[in-house]
C-alpha cells in the first residue's frame, strides 16, 4: 500500500493515513435528507467521496463505504403532509430521483445505503446505553436529551468550548430540559409513518443518533473514516462524537474529512435566491462527467463557485480529452509487433506523478494538471510521421489515460459517440444550431471545391467567430469546439 497524508479535521492537520485494519478502509458519509430532488450542492460531496473510495481501492484496499438516507425528519413530514402522500411515499419517491442522478453522474452506489427508519431498533440500543452510562435522561414530555456538558472533550471536532456554546441543534428549549446545550436523541411524536413505539413513549429519532447508529451497523464501533459537508461540522458530526463515544467507550472516527461548500457567482445557492441548480436539470444540459471535471478541478477541501462559464469550459476540456484518446486509438490501430516507444514519450511516468497527487491528501487537482500536460504530449503523436513506435507510444497512451481517468470516473466511454453527443450539447447550451454548423462547412467544401479561397477562409472565419474550429483530413472535414488551454 502507497502512504497516504489526509488532512484531518479533528487535529487540524495532515496526518498519515493508518486504517485500523491495514488491508481494510471502513469510511462513512452523511448522505441526504429526502425530502427534495438532490442539487449540485449534493453532487458535489458524492463526487468527491466516489472519487476518494476508488482510489483507495485503486491502490489496493478492501473499502466499506456507507452513505445513508436520512428518511426521518421535520422537513419530510411537512412536505409529505404539504403534498397529501405519507412521508414513505415521498421519501420512495425521492430516493429513486436520487438513484437516479448518482448513476447519470457517475457516481457508483455506496457499499451499503441505510435508511434511518430502517434502523430505529439500533438507535434505541444507543440511546439505552447513553441512559445506562448516564449521558441521557428522559423528560416528562417523552422527549430524551444529551447531557453535552458530561462530556469533558465535548467540541475538540470543530474547536470550540462548552461555555461558548449555543446549543446550535434543530430543538427548541421546552419542559424539564437540563440544558440549554442538551441535544435531543429522541423526540415525542405519533405521526402517522414518521414514529415508532420505545422505551420513552412513541416518537422519533433525533438528528445526531441517526447517523452514529447507522456507522456502527455497518462498520463497528470504531472505523476510519467519516466524511461530509463542511456545514456539518457542527454541531452534527460533533454531537455524534460525543454520543458515540459515551454509548460505546472507544474512540469513533480516526479520520474526520470535509469537503468544501459551493456557491453560485458567489453566492449561497438557494431556491428563494432562484439560483438553484437540480442535479437532473444539469444532466438535460451536459453529461454527467462534466460536472465531475468541474468539482475535480477543485480540490475537495476547497470551497467551489460555479458559474456558466466554468460548467461551459469543463464541457470542452472534457470534449478536448475525449477527441485526444479517438485520434489516439486511431494512431494505436497501426501496432503490430512489440515495438519500442518513441524515446521522448514516457507515458507510464504519469502513474507515479498521478500517485505523488493523490497520496498527498487526493490532490486531484495537481493529478489533472499533469495529465494535461501528457495530453499536450500525447497529441504531438498526431502530427508525427506514421511508424510502429508512434502506434505504440499512442496505444501506452490511451492505456494510462484509461487507467488514471478510471479512478475519477471519467473517459471510459467509446470516445466517437460520447464526442458527437457533447458537442451537439455543447452548441444547443450556447445556442448555435447544429444545422447552420454542417451548412456551413458544406458551403465551404463547395467553395473550396470549386477553387473560390477567399470564400472558403470566409465561412471559415465565420465559423471561428462562432467558437467552431474545423480540421480538414482525407476523410473530409470535421467540426470541434474551440478550446483554449489553461493550467
Amino acid at each position: 500500500m502507497r502512504e497516504i497524508q489526509l488532512y484531518n479535521t479533528l487535529s487540524g492537520k495532515k496526518e498519515k493515513f493508518e486504517p485500523l485494519d491495514p488491508s481494510h478502509v471502513k469510511l462513512y458519509a452523511c448522505g441526504v435528507t429526502v425530502y427534495d430532488d438532490c442539487h449540485i450542492g449534493h453532487a458535489m460531496q458524492a463526487i468527491y467521496f466516489d472519487v476518494i473510495r476508488s482510489y483507495l481501492e485503486y491502490i489496493g484496499y478492501k473499502v466499506t463505504y456507507v452513505r445513508n438516507y436520512t428518511d426521518v425528519d421535520d422537513k419530510i413530514i411537512k412536505r409529505s403532509q404539504d403534498r397529501g402522500i405519507t412521508p414513505k411515499a415521498l421519501v420512495d419517491e425521492i430516493i429513486a430521483s436520487s438513484e437516479r442522478d448518482m448513476q447519470g453522474l457517475g457516481v457508483r452506489p455506496a457499499t451499503h445505503e441505510p435508511r434511518v427508519s430502517e434502523s430505529i431498533p439500533e438507535i434505541i440500543d444507543i440511546i439505552k446505553d447513553l441512559e445506562k452510562n448516564g449521558y441521557a435522561y428522559s423528560t416528562s414530555e417523552g422527549d430524551v436529551y444529551y447531557r453535552v456538558r458530561k462530556k469533558a472533550d465535548y467540541g475538540k471536532l470543530s474547536n470550540r468550548k462548552t461555555e461558548e456554546l449555543q446549543s446550535g441543534t434543530r430543538d427548541l428549549v421546552k419542559g424539564d430540559k437540563e440544558d440549554e446545550l442538551d441535544f435531543a436523541l429522541w423526540k415525542k411524536d405519533d405521526v402517522e409513518g414518521a414514529s415508532w413505539d420505545s422505551p420513552w413513549g412513541r416518537g422519533r429519532p433525533g438528528w445526531h443518533i441517526e447517523c452514529s447508529a447507522m456507522a456502527k451497523m455497518y462498520l463497528g464501533k470504531s472505523f476510519d473514516i467519516h466524511g461530509g459537508g463542511r456545514d456539518l461540522v457542527f454541531p452534527h458530526h460533533e454531537n455524534e462524537i460525543a454520543q458515540s463515544e459515551a454509548a460505546n467507550s472507544c474512540a469513533y472516527s480516526t479520520y474526520w474529512m470535509h469537503s468544501g461548500l459551493l456557491t453560485i457567482n458567489k453566492t449561497k445557492m438557494s431556491k428563494s435566491l432562484g439560483n438553484q441548480i437540480l442535479t437532473s436539470k444539469f444532466l438535460q444540459r451536459f453529461p454527467g462527467e462534466v460536472l465531475r471535471l468541474a468539482y475535480l478541478q477543485n480540490h475537495y477541501t476547497s470551497n467551489v463557485d460555479f458559474s456558466e462559464q466554468v460548467f461551459r469550459s469543463a464541457a470542452q476540456r472534457l470534449l478536448y480529452f475525449y477527441e485526444t484518446m479517438r485520434e489516439l486509438d486511431i494512431i494505436a490501430q497501426a501496432v503490430t509487433g512489440p515495438v519500442a516507444l518513441l524515446s521522448d514519450h514516457k507515458p507510464k511516468d504519469l502513474i507515479e506523478a498521478f500517485h505523488r497527487e493523490m497520496t498527498n491528501d487526493f490532490g486531484t487537482v495537481g493529478a489533472l494538471r499533469d495529465i494535461l500536460i501528457a495530453f499536450r504530449k500525447a497529441n504531438e503523436l498526431r502530427k508525427g510521421k506514421k511508424s510502429p513506435a508512434q502506434a505504440h507510444t499512442a496505444q501506452a497512451y490511451t492505456e494510462v489515460f484509461r487507467e488514471l481517468f478510471g479512478v475519477f470516473g471519467m473517459l471510459q466511454a467509446a470516445p466517437e459517440s460520447f464526442i458527437q453527443s457533447l458537442k451537439s450539447k455543447i452548441v444547443s447550451d450556447l445556442g448555435i444550431e447544429e444545422s447552420k454548423i454542417e451548412s456551413l462547412i458544406a458551403d465551404r467544401k463547395a467553395a473550396r471545391d470549386a477553387k473560390d479561397w477567399a470564400r472558403g477562409d470566409e465561412l471559415r472565419k465565420e465559423l471561428t467567430e462562432m467558437g467552431i474550429e474545423l480540421m480538414d483530413g482525407p476523410e473530409g472535414t470535421r467540426w470541434t469546439i474551440l478550446w483554449k488551454e489553461e493550467v
